[in-house]
């Protein structure tokens, strides 16, 4: 079982990165092999059709293309910003979803997100799941949205909650046996 984590943010600090850290901790114990892929990476200029026109697709999208093609699933963590999907993790989507194929399609994706405001990740979280909805992801049903994260992770980076682990590890647990039913159905056939 191969699994893609995808962060929203660019920040080093960042909330979702740690958030993810849980995940990748969860996965682990599953026996999942992670691909943790850091966005930071993996630059992309701004989506242009003009540009992709004139220079293609770029190399760093056909690169999280393939890991993504290569995956059974991916867990995103992405934080909201201005009620939305932040600006970067946008492009990438735009990016990996151009150059004549979709990596997305039939994956199955788990969302997750922290954010500092009152709302967590929950305006934003709605409009992403329609995003990946018409790339042709299967999103499970649960999802993760962390209020106020400031006060989850103190300024050491240490977790204060004592109830997000178990949030996080019944999370993955379904989205383990979603990947799991996933994969038998399209072995067997009855995905058609």
């Amino acid at each position: 079982m191969r699994i893609v984590t995808l962060p929203g943010s660019l920040r080093k600090g960042s909330y979702n990165r740690r958030l993810l850290g849980l995940a990748i901790a969860e996965l682990e114990k599953l026996g999942a092999e992670i691909e943790a892929v850091d966005l930071c990476d993996h630059p992309l200029p701004l989506y242009d059709g003009d540009l992709e026109d004139d220079k293609g697709v770029p190399d760093e999208a056909w690169t999280l293309k393939s890991k993504i093609a290569a995956s059974h699933g991916i867990v995103i963590a992405c934080p909201e910003y201005n009620a939305g999907v932040p600006g970067v993790f946008k492009n990438v989507i735009d990016w990996t979803s151009r150059g004549g194929s979709n990596p997305w399609a039939g994956k199955v994706v788990g969302l997750m997100g922290a954010s500092a405001g009152l709302w967590g990740t929950t305006r934003m979280m709605p409009h992403l799941r329609d995003i990946m909805t018409m790339l042709g992801c299967l999103i499970i049903p649960q999802q993760i949205s962390v209020p106020q994260a400031a006060k989850v992770w103190n300024e050491a980076g240490e977790m204060t909650d004592e109830k997000l682990p178990g949030r996080v590890e019944r999370f993955i647990g379904a989205f383990v046996a979603t990947v799991q039913n996933h994969a038998r159905e399209e072995l067997s056939g009855s995905g058609d």
